[in-house]
């Protein structure tokens, strides 16, 4: 029973730090039906630069934190004004290459200029142990998970309380005549790009301190996508409960599953099965919207 506890709990605190990252995948695909193939690399970006400011830079982790989120959301800034503002409107194959391009470029070029420095990120808690009976529980990957939920909840909050996040919504809608209701298309556009570079930065730190590792676009295959088309592709809550799902499938296969045919990856194989079962009963998703077409 205590082995059983304990994948769980390691299943729901992996979900919550999926959650993060899938909500950035998200953002970018409500605002623009784009998928976002350069995501994995955002993180890392997010995490090195973050540990770059740190050990590099010698600032504090508060510091370090903006520095990164700065970096970051400026990088997506300037993608989405230079390059995604003049592929509105064509083919969305184009769109896609250009993300891939992007994940390319940040993949060289963070290491080229961060390849030197180390990519820890040095957590007050890090070698300690909570106990909740026999089972021992790491308080940094407690304090992250809490950190993704919160951030996820925020931008939930974003995209129906605020004017900015309705406005992204009602662009995703319609474009045109968001267009001519007089909301910048480009702007807003911009603005979630940014947002999604944010939570990449987020999800990277926490992703480094929760030990989870494996950025780059096996992070966006094996992690991301189970968890965005399981949830919908639309939904926020949905990437959440998603990735609650894959979080304790993954842990409930590792666990029982890898001692019985003595190899590991059954937790890849099992989300795989699981994208494969959503698509073939629920193309959507669990909660995503589901496409409705005049004939």
């Amino acid at each position: 029973m205590d082995y059983f506890l304990a994948l769980t709990l390691s299943g729901l605190l992996s979900g919550a730090v999926y959650a993060l990252v899938g909500v950035a995948f998200i953002v970018v695909y409500r605002a623009s039906s784009v998928l976002n193939f350069s995501l994995g690399e955002w993180v890392s970006l997010g995490a090195r630069t973050t540990s770059a400011s740190l050990h590099g830079i010698g600032l504090p982790v508060a510091a370090a934190i903006v520095v990164g989120t700065a970096v970051t959301a400026g990088l997506a800034f300037c993608f989405a004004r230079t390059v995604i503002r003049p592929l509105i409107g064509r083919p969305l194959i184009a769109v896609v290459m250009a993300t891939l391009a992007l994940g390319v470029f940040l993949r060289g070029a963070s290491v080229l200029a961060l390849g030197g420095l180390p990519t820890n990120i040095p957590f007050p808690l890090v070698d300690q142990l909570w106990w909740w009976g026999d089972v021992a529980i790491p308080p940094s990957r407690v304090i992250a998970s809490s950190v993704s939920i919160v951030l996820v909840l925020a931008v939930i909050a974003f995209f129906r309380l605020s004017r900015a996040g309705i406005a992204i919504r009602s662009i995703a809608d319609d474009p045109q005549a968001a267009s001519a209701m007089g909301m910048s298309v480009t702007r807003y556009l911009a603005l979630a790009w940014m947002i999604s570079a944010a939570l990449c930065m987020a999800g990277g730190v926490l992703w480094s301190i929760d030990g989870l590792g494996g950025f780059g676009m096996g992070l966006v295959l094996a992690k991301v996508l189970p968890v965005v088309v399981i949830g919908g592709l639309t939904s926020f809550g949905g990437a959440f409960v998603g990735a609650i799902l894959v979080g304790l499938a993954e842990n409930w296969a590792s666990g029982y599953l890898d001692p019985l045919i003595g190899s590991t990856g059954s937790g890849s194989i099992i989300a795989a099965i699981m994208v494969i079962a959503t698509l073939w009963m629920r193309p959507a998703g669990l909660f995503g919207a589901r496409l409705v077409q005049r004939v």
